[in-house]
């Protein structure tokens, strides 16, 4: 399997023609101010602390990866899924994909779990039609990219 580690800017994304499949993605972000009470959609309301904040994800419709990574990026835009409702409080630090037809995010999302160092802050968070218990995660300290690679790979 391939995952491949990017770290881009927004208008980086056309430059890696693997991003037009499908895959999974994993996206890490920065919250610098701490969220009182945030209100995500039919999960409820929550507060958030500051720190690092890994969440998983799939695109396997029109446009790939590449269009799923677009939106994401994107700040100020219509709420559809959980991580939409956070977004304008984060920072995008890192992506990583794996650009095949496999579905990934529970393998992912319960390699993750098994790092000391994460916790899901919100249970179901973005899991709404994948049952595995929340695809958001939570770090005081960011992970190294080698540990969260690592911990990718070992899962598939």
């Amino acid at each position: 399997m391939q995952i491949t580690i990017i770290n881009l800017l927004p208008t980086e994304i056309e430059r890696f023609p693997e991003l037009r499949a499908r895959g999974t993605y994993l996206l890490h972000f920065w919250l610098e101010h701490p969220l009182e009470a945030i209100a995500i959609g039919r999960l409820g309301t929550f507060a958030l602390i500051p720190g690092h904040y890994y969440y998983v994800g799939s695109a396997f419709g029109a446009g790939g990866l590449a269009a799923r990574l677009r939106r994401h990026i994107t700040i100020n835009k219509r709420h559809h899924w959980h991580i939409d409702y956070l977004r304008p409080y984060l920072a995008l630090q890192t992506i990583w994909v794996s650009p095949m037809d496999k579905r990934l995010e529970c393998i992912w999302c319960k390699s993750l779990a098994t790092l000391p160092e994460l916790s899901r802050p919100i249970a179901h968070f973005g899991a709404s039609d994948t049952g595995c218990g929340g695809h958001l995660f939570y770090a005081v300290d960011a992970v190294t990219e080698a540990r969260i690679h690592h911990a990718l790979l070992a899962a598939t």
